[in-house]
């Protein structure tokens, strides 16, 4: 069927779509309408799911969309695909608000020839032609929707236009709305046109080898001993110091001063028993090494000195001996490994930095592939592609994509820049990949031109520009403080669960 030349669904830039809409009958087993919350408003006007609302309509077609699309809607999935229906369905309508808001503002109104000739599409056949049959079969209160529908089309469509353009143009020019320098065109077709295709081997962190943990382990047993400590935790000196002297007064017993005193921001709510205990947690919670070793000096059973820590003030209590690491078990080897990733991963960085190179030497005398033999990798290949920092659609497509090793390589900057600087034949240096822990080795296998054409960026890039500038105008649409959501107290209600 034809669509609508002055279709909002086709135009706006807040729709997602344009359907023809078939109606999910009642969203089968969900709440009554009537009983539900509004979902939201604009300006103060309510946005409510109510029969015969757009929002109502707009919600049913993305709740159709989805079901055809192999989303799941029952029990277990319901409450968060119908949330993003709902979702979809609100931004659409308050975005279609806020531009027909903006259009008023001008003092813009819908002339009748226009309204006439956006009207008489409602009533097309399916041959795309108006008939007559059709309209006179429309019930009178269907017609007066629709012309209200189609008023506020136009009234969000001229706000629209008003910024990007119609679709109408002189030549290759819109007639009015937002340009594209042609200087700006040709910077961007420039970036897309030198394509670098790579080789590449990879050398994944997370195998760091296990003599290597225990190495670490070894060299640092104190990092990860277990401490024997319970601990009282206080706003500030003042209260801290209160709880000290009565302590030594003997007026409360510590686990007594837990449960009436404690703000309870470390160790075992009804205990005060410190359970992440290993000697390099605790210390994180001091504000220097020295205060940590004069609590550890104290007789098993005594109470501390008040002592400030990170973020608040502590009394604690040794209640035993230190527990070594047992380097041969397993578990105290992964919380090695855990301390070693997140506290000194340069050393692992370092390791495997030192084989990339090793590889990378191999390969310099003999070739790639008889390096990937002798170090037993697997060589991947990157088809040519131009440099695209974080994957914008303007550029084109990312090589990167769906290739888990370079998980963060199209934001990283340095990794980029080290790349494309690659003559063809060249090595790159062993790039870090911290995102995806990997050490990258990249050889340029070849470099081509490509990309957009001068004759075609015009056009086809320029509408890429305009269309990433329109995701920016409907982001900042959707944050205006006109929009109010209730979509929490909605989706309760909705979902059976309030």
């Amino acid at each position: 069927m034809k669509k609508g030349v002055y279709s909002i669904g086709g135009i706006i830039i807040l729709l997602f779509a344009a359907f023809v809409f078939v109606l999910v009958p009642a969203l089968a087993g969900q709440s009554d309408a009537n009983n539900l919350p509004e979902y939201g408003s604009y300006d103060g006007v309510p946005i409510k799911f109510e029969e015969g609302t757009e929002f109502y309509q707009l919600a049913n077609q993305a709740v159709q969309r989805m079901q055809q699309q192999g989303y799941d809607f029952s029990e277990n999935y319901a409450p968060f695909n119908y949330s993003i229906a709902f979702t979809q369905a609100f931004n659409q309508v308050a975005g279609q608000m806020a531009l027909r808001d903006m259009t008023a503002s001008s003092g813009y109104i819908v002339g009748e020839k226009l309204l006439d000739r956006a009207l008489i599409e409602r009533y097309y056949n399916e041959a795309g032609n108006y008939s007559q049959a059709i309209y006179n079969a429309t019930p009178e209160n269907v017609k007066r929707e629709n012309q209200m529908r189609t008023e506020n089309d136009l009234e969000a469509q001229n706000s629209y236009e008003d910024l990007f353009g119609t679709f109408a143009t002189l030549g290759k020019t819109k007639f009015y709305g937002l340009k594209n320098s042609s200087a700006e065109i040709e910077f961007l077709r420039e970036l897309g046109a030198s394509l670098h295709g790579f080789d590449y081997v990879t050398f994944d962190m997370r195998t760091y080898p296990e003599e290597k943990i225990r190495e670490y382990a070894e060299a640092n047993k104190a990092k990860f001993e277990k401490l024997d400590l319970t601990v009282i935790t206080l706003d500030d000196e003042a209260k801290a110091k209160d709880v000290l002297k009565r302590l030594s007064n003997s007026e409360i017993t510590f686990d007594d001063a837990i449960t009436s005193y404690s703000t309870k921001i470390l160790g075992n709510d009804e205990t005060g028993k410190i359970t992440q205990n290993r000697r390099h947690q605790i210390a994180e919670q001091f504000k220097d090494d020295a205060a940590l070793e004069k609590v550890l000096s104290n007789s098993i059973g005594d109470a501390s000195e008040a002592v400030e820590l990170n973020n608040c003030w502590a009394i604690f209590r040794r209640d035993g001996e230190a527990v070594p690491c047992d380097t041969e078990d397993a578990n105290e080897l992964n919380a090695v490994s855990n301390y070693i990733f997140s506290h000194e991963k340069g050393i692992v960085e370092d390791y495997y930095t030192a084989i990339a190179n090793d590889f990378i030497a191999a390969a310099a005398t003999s070739d790639f592939d008889e390096a990937c033999r002798k170090f037993e990798k697997t060589k991947g290949f990157l088809a040519p592609f131009a440099l695209n920092y974080n994957k914008t659609s303007i550029i084109g497509h990312s090589a990167f994509e769906g290739i888990s090793e370079f998980n963060g390589a199209d934001t990283n900057e340095n990794f980029l820049k080290s790349a494309f600087a690659l003559k063809q034949g060249e090595f790159s240096t062993p790039l870090v990949l911290s995102s995806s822990n990997n050490i990258v080795v990249l050889r340029c296998s070849e470099i081509e031109q490509g990309g957009t054409s001068a004759e075609d960026a015009p056009r086809l890039i320029g509408d890429e520009i305009t269309n990433a500038d329109a995701t920016i105008v409907n982001s900042a649409i959707l944050v205006s403080p006109k929009i109010k959501s209730n979509s929490g107290e909605f989706m309760a209600v909705f979902t059976g669960r309030n």
